[in-house]
């Protein structure tokens, strides 16, 4: 079972300030949390988006996983860490899921939102899901996003299922992924209480979460409204195709019941199939 390890592997670069607003003095809301390695133009791009909206009972945590030139240089050059709600945590290259469970750690929110370093928040993103979290009560959320490439754009309007089981299935059966990573919004216990991301996986570290939370009765509920703005282009680590489908191989073989001989086989042949379709159609838009 994957753990947050007690023991800090990084160190906090926190800015000096002459004042502090009340709103860092107390516990966010919600933590915006980003992991980000060598795209500063990018996350000074996402922050500001994060900043812009309507919403101010939050925080930033940027954890730099060992970028070549400090994310924190790009913050202090943007302006950006003149804001005492925007944390800067660096530590050395060791991955995806081990940068979110520092932010996870360092966190202080109720909620964790996720946001890719290169994604931005709607203007009414941060509000939208705090609304959404008081009248529900939920305590996992994930919501439709608005698809960039180039200069063409589209919203994509996930689906809703009524229970984990359902949803559970889709993940590992449907040709796209049934949800968005970021802009996903979970309440920070639940998470730490789940084991945050699972550091043994180098890639698919998003669905290997979902997976484990729905194996485990969690309701993921859906937000009908576009909170982040995806931008497609080459750097995605979506891409990496093979990497992508050994990564599935593991998890197929664990969440799929043993009690159906051969479904595995079935699931993995299916997620093959289209990994090689969304590699065809990549290669043929070049």
């Amino acid at each position: 079972m994957p753990t947050v390890p007690a023991t800090p592997t990084s160190r906090t670069d926190a800015p000096t300030m002459p004042s502090v607003p009340a709103v860092a003095r107390v516990n966010p809301a919600i933590s915006v949390c980003i992991a980000v390695r060598d795209r500063p133009e990018l996350l000074v791009k996402s922050i500001r988006s994060v900043v812009a909206g309507a919403f101010h009972n939050f925080e930033v945590v940027v954890v730099d996983d060992g970028s070549h030139t400090p994310a924190r240089e790009a913050l202090a050059e943007s302006g950006l860490l003149a804001d005492a709600r925007i944390r800067v945590v660096r530590q050395e290259p060791a991955g995806i899921s081990v940068a979110r469970n520092t932010a996870l750690r360092t966190a202080r929110g109720k909620y964790i939102t996720v946001l890719d370093s290169d994604d931005e928040l709607a203007r009414d993103g941060l509000e939208r899901i705090n609304e959404f979290l008081v009248r529900t009560g939920a305590s996992w959320v994930y919501t439709d996003y608005e698809e960039s490439t180039g200069d063409t754009s589209r919203v994509i309007s996930l689906p809703a299922y009524p229970d984990p089981r359902r949803m559970l299935w889709s993940v590992l059966m449907r040709p796209r992924l049934p949800f968005k990573h970021s802009g996903m919004s979970i309440d920070r216990d639940l998470l730490l209480e789940l084991g945050g991301y699972d550091e043994q996986m180098p890639i698919k570290v998003d669905v290997e979460l979902v997976l484990r939370a729905l194996s485990r009765g969690v309701h993921l509920q859906r937000l009908p409204h576009p909170v982040v703005r995806f931008h497609r282009h080459e750097g995605n680590i979506s891409r990496r195709r093979l990497a992508g489908l050994s990564a599935w191989a593991k998890m197929i073989r664990t969440y799929t019941p043993p009690r159906r001989p051969g479904l595995a086989l079935g699931l993995l042949t299916v997620r093959a199939a289209s990994e090689i379709g969304k590699w065809l159609v990549t290669a043929a838009g070049r």
